[in-house]
C-alpha cells in the first residue's frame, strides 16, 4: 500500500461550557493509492499550535512519507525521528509525526481487517472506565459545581487541573474519599514547594499527584515522597525518555501521550520499555477525535485497567456521532473495528473545518 496523499485537517469547535470558548483540533487524512483512507491527529485543543501543526504535517512529515509504503510505518516513523533530531526528539515535529503514523496503523488495520487493539496483541477488555478530565478554573466553586455535574454522570474518577492547595481540598471534599481523584498541577510548583506543604498533599489521599514541579527533573534526584505517588511524561518524546524517569523514585506512574510521543509505533515501543520495570502506566488522553480511538485501544490491550480521561467538551463535538468522548460517563466501548474503529463523519469535518 503506497502513501499518495497527506491531508492536514484543522477544526474549531465552539464550546460554551468549561474554562475554554472552543477547542481547536488537527487532524490527518492519509490516502493510499488504492483509495483506503486513514486518520490520526496531533495534540491542539487551543488554537496557538494550530497553524504550525498544520505546516509541519504538509512541510515537514509528508515529504518524508509520500511514495512509501504503509507497510514500513515503523521504519519510516524511526527514519522521521532521526531526520528531524536536530530540531528536539520532542515538540512540534513529533506532535505532527504522531498523526501522519496514527492514520498509517488504521491503514494497516483496515486493510487487514483487524482492530488496532488486535494489532498491539489482543484486548484484554471491551470497556475503559471514565476518569472526568475538568478545565483549570482557578475557582474552588466552578470547580466544585463542575464535580457534581460528573458525579451525577457516574464517572468512575475525577482529575482537576488545579494548583491552589485550597481549590484541590475543595475539591477533594465533593469528590468524596472513596473515588479516585488526581490533581494535575501542570508543574506550578517548586519540588520545595511540594515538600513544605507535604502533610497537605498527604491528606489529599490523591490516586496520584500529575506534573507536579517545575523543573520535573528536580524528581530524578528525589528521594520517594512519602504518601504520594507523582504521574508524569506527557510532555516526553520517545520510549527512553519515559525510561528514565521509571527509575526515579519519586515517580509511580508515567503516562505517555500518543501525540506528543510521536504516534502509535513509539507508543508501542514505550509500552514494551516499560512493561519489565514494574512502573504504572496511565495514558494521557486530551483527545475526542482519532487520537482517542487509538488510545483506547492501547488501554484495552493493557494488562493493568487505567482510565480513559474525557475532558471538558459537548456532545455536538463529537466526530464519530456518539463515541462517548465528549461526555462523561462510567465507561467507554472499546472500538472492534478494522483500524480505529471509526472514521469522522465528513460533514462534520466540512461543518467545522478552517481554511488555514
Amino acid at each position: 500500500m503506497i502513501i499518495d496523499r497527506i491531508d492536514p485537517i484543522a477544526l474549531r469547535l465552539a464550546k460554551s461550557t468549561g474554562g475554554a470558548d472552543a477547542l481547536y483540533l488537527v487532524l490527518c487524512k492519509v490516502t493510499v493509492r488504492s483509495g483506503l483512507v486513514g486518520y490520526g491527529e496531533c495534540l491542539c485543543l487551543r488554537p496557538a499550535l494550530q497553524r504550525s501543526l498544520v505546516a509541519a504535517i504538509r512541510d515537514a512529515i509528508a515529504p518524508l512519507f509520500l511514495g512509501k509504503s504503509v507497510e514500513q510505518r515503523e521504519r519510516l516513523n524511526g527514519e522521521a525521528r532521526l531526520r528531524l533530531a536536530s530540531f528536539g526528539r520532542a515538540g512540534t515535529n513529533l506532535n505532527a509525526l504522531a498523526a501522519v503514523d496514527m492514520a498509517l496503523w488504521d491503514i494497516a488495520g483496515k486493510a487487514a481487517g483487524r482492530s488496532l487493539s488486535a494489532l498491539l496483541g489482543g484486548a484484554q477488555r471491551a470497556r475503559v472506565p471514565v476518569m472526568a478530565s475538568l478545565d483549570r478554573y482557578n475557582d474552588a466553586n466552578k470547580v466544585t459545581a463542575r464535580i457534581e455535574q460528573a458525579l451525577d454522570a457516574q464517572v468512575a474518577a475525577v482529575k482537576v487541573h488545579e494548583f491552589d492547595l485550597d481549590v484541590i481540598e475543595a475539591a477533594r471534599k465533593v469528590v468524596g474519599r472513596q473515588m479516585p481523584f488526581v490533581a494535575d498541577c501542570n508543574n506550578a510548583h517548586t519540588l520545595a514547594d511540594v515538600q513544605g506543604s507535604l502533610a497537605r498533599w498527604q491528606a489529599l489521599d490523591l490516586r496520584w499527584l500529575e506534573d507536579p514541579v517545575w523543573p520535573p527533573e528536580a524528581l530524578l534526584e528525589s528521594p520517594r515522597l512519602s504518601r504520594i505517588v507523582v504521574g508524569l511524561g506527557a510532555d516526553l518524546g520517545s520510549a527512553e525518555q519515559l525510561g528514565i524517569y521509571a527509575k526515579a523514585p519519586a515517580v509511580g506512574v508515567l503516562q505517555p501521550d500518543i501525540c506528543m510521543i510521536g504516534g502509535v509505533s513509539e507508543t508501542r515501543r514505550a509500552m514494551a520499555l516499560l512493561k519489565p520495570l514494574g512502573i504504572s502506566i496511565a495514558p494521557h488522553t486530551p483527545f475526542i477525535g482519532p487520537a482517542a480511538l487509538a488510545t483506547l485501544h492501547f488501554l484495552a490491550a493493557m494488562k493493568e485497567v487505567a482510565y480513559f480521561a474525557v475532558i471538558e467538551a459537548e456532545p455536538h463535538m463529537d466526530m464519530y456521532g456518539d463515541s462517548g468522548f465528549t461526555r462523561w460517563q462510567p465507561d467507554l466501548d472499546v472500538p472492534t473495528g478494522p483500524g480505529l474503529g471509526f472514521d469522522p463523519d465528513p460533514a462534520y469535518l466540512k461543518r467545522y473545518g478552517l481554511d488555514l
